[in-house]
């Protein structure tokens, strides 16, 4: 009677561990192993030995089934197993590894785990029936348990068909801070204050309690006025995607060299000049035009689409040099024409920017490698890995806009906007054309997948986690919303009406405290390809760390680190 060793792996996280117990049996080519029960207490991190015996030949394992058990009079906890491993005797040194990785429910049944060995995986490459068999019937399960739905338009983008995050599962839930910051505590005290902030002294003592540990908040504080700085965050602020060098001006932007910009070029140049220089830059927010604004406390908020024209000086700084909207007159004093660039920067960065270039693209590639790739295809690996926390995000998101700006709204009119559906069928246009729904080489596979790869981690890293870095400061210098609209005459308006301007005191700690959120790693952080079990990307992490260190060279010599895109504090998901 044949025996095999199988050790089983829990994983070493703290919260993995099972009172109850698993079953065990190994399906072969020739036949399937009786069901063993495992007699142990699976602890974190803990390695259990059982031999399995069989009466028949089983022939080469090629599947490894699990079944959990509750124990009587215990909780029936989720259990989190790394991987089993398989010898023919406790002497053979060729082992058989079944990875798991993966959140087990006593609810989920018999779990089947494939050899690692087996990764040509695809249904019409299978060559073993019983492999045949097993893709037959988890393709219609996966298809099943992770839909699609319409996203706001019958006709439009489709997302994860997920009533909650509970459905999810445990393998795509989310786990959050509660407090991720000690000094949220004094935010909260100013909830529910519905009127406007008084003075800047009463803003300096808000930031005295807030922003006191913030280093970096600090630094902001002290510069957010000025046009270097501002110049500054375009380039290395939480929205970089938005700035583009340019050799013409826009036919939309009515600026010549004699009438607004000559102040700010060197006096042997001119802004053609300047241009064939490489020296111009354009913020270009036109995307936010015509778009109806938000009502926030029941009080109209007021939406802008300027164009910001940047240049880089010999000095080494870029400063904004001409700002144009058509709701901005050009005589407004640059302080607050930069304040609407920043609020227009504001909307594009949390939608465009950080929802729809990291969690959305992310959604849908982690969607279809969950549909149509077993779990032991490395693109299935790499796309859930790259974005396992991100079902949970959207499916909140989605469920926030559904109820803010969908047909069921207290307005009634939610996308029936007619330049909402304008602007959201521009996007379809994108995916249907511009997207690619196929790929003729493998060339062209690898840099799609490199393209997901790094939007579901570096990307997100650097637009969302370098919010912390002025989320105090965001009240004055990148205000949320605007609650008056730009002024049409000229000197109308001095640098005291400022709080006019900015959103309640309630309303701007309710932004707050979600940018805190956003902007602190999470409970169950995972560094950029850290505990890796391939050995490849085991490869890559040990030139991640490397590359790490340079980094952390540089910013020891700059006034204001960098430390966004540091694989160290690259995380290893989208989350949120």
């Amino acid at each position: 009677m044949v025996g095999f060793h199988v050790t089983i792996r829990t994983s070493a996280s703290p919260l993995s561990g099972l009172y109850g117990r698993v079953w065990i049996s190994l399906i072969g080519t020739l036949s399937e192993s009786p069901p063993v029960r495992v007699e142990h207490c699976l602890l974190p991190g803990s390695a259990y030995t059982v031999v399995i015996k069989s009466k028949e030949e089983v022939g080469i394992v090629v599947l490894l089934k699990l079944r959990l058990e509750a124990q009587p009079g215990f909780p029936d906890l989720d259990w989190h197993c790394g991987d089993v491993q398989v010898r023919r005797s406790s002497e053979d040194p060729e082992v058989e590894v079944f990875p798991c990785h993966k959140w087990i429910r006593t609810a989920d049944g018999n779990v089947e785990l494939r050899n690692a060995k087996k990764v040509m995986c695809l249904k019409k490459k299978e060559t073993l029936a019983i492999l045949t068999n097993h893709r037959e019937r988890d393709l219609p399960t996966k298809t099943t348990v992770y839909q699609v739905k319409p996203f706001l338009l019958i006709n439009g983008p489709h997302c994860v068909d997920m009533s909650s995050v509970t459905a999810l599962g445990p393998n795509f839930s989310y786990i959050r801070q509660r407090y991720p910051v000690n000094n949220v505590h004094y935010i909260k005290s100013f909830i529910e204050r519905r009127t406007s902030w008084s003075s800047l002294q009463e803003l300096e003592t808000f930031f005295l309690f807030n922003g006191r540990e913030n280093t970096i908040a600090k630094y902001v504080q002290a510069h957010w006025q000025e046009d270097a700085f501002f110049g500054y965050q375009c380039l290395n602020g939480c929205n970089p995607l938005c700035i583009r060098q340019i050799h013409n001006l826009p036919p939309n932007l009515s600026v010549t060299s004699e009438m607004m910009v000559r102040p700010f070029l060197p006096e042997d140049s001119s802004l053609e000049q300047e241009m064939e220089g490489r020296h111009v830059y354009l913020l270009d927010y036109e995307v936010l035009d015509q778009l109806p604004a938000n009502t926030v406390n029941d009080k109209q908020t007021y939406l802008a689409a300027p164009l910001c024209l940047l240049h880089y000086n010999r000095q080494g700084e870029l400063k904004p040099i001409a700002i144009q909207s058509p709701s901005l007159i050009r005589c407004i004093k640059i302080f607050f024409a930069k304040m609407w660039v920043r609020n227009s920067d504001f909307q594009v960065h949390q939608l465009l920017s950080h929802f729809l270039r990291t969690h959305l693209i992310g959604e849908v590639c982690c969607t279809a490698a969950l549909r149509q790739l077993p779990e032991i295809h490395p693109l299935h690996q790499v796309e859930t890995k790259f974005s396992s926390k991100n079902h949970a995000v959207l499916t909140l998101t989605t469920r926030l806009l559904l109820f803010s700006c969908g047909e069921s709204s207290p307005e009634g009119q939610g996308c029936k906007h007619k330049t909402i559906r304008k602007k959201l069928y521009i996007y379809i246009y994108i995916y249907s054309n511009l997207f690619p729904q196929s790929f003729q080489t493998a060339a062209e596979m690898c840099k799609f997948v490199t393209m997901v790869i790094f939007s579901c981690s570096a990307l997100h890293a650097a637009v969302n986690f370098s919010q912390v870095c002025s989320v105090i400061n965001k009240l004055t210098e990148v205000p949320a919303a605007m609650s008056r609209p730009p002024s049409q005459t000229k000197g109308s308006v001095s640098e005291e009406d400022i709080f006019s301007f900015l959103p309640e005191v309630n309303s701007s700690c309710h932004v707050l405290s979600v940018l805190s959120l956003l902007s602190q790693p999470a409970i169950d952080f995972v560094p950029l390809c850290s505990g890796a079990t391939v050995k490849l990307v085991e490869e890559v992490w040990r030139e991640l760390k490397m590359i790490a260190k340079d980094i952390a060279d540089r910013n020891s010599q700059l006034e204001l680190p960098y430390t966004y895109l540091s694989p160290d504090h690259i995380e290893n998901s989208v989350t949120i």
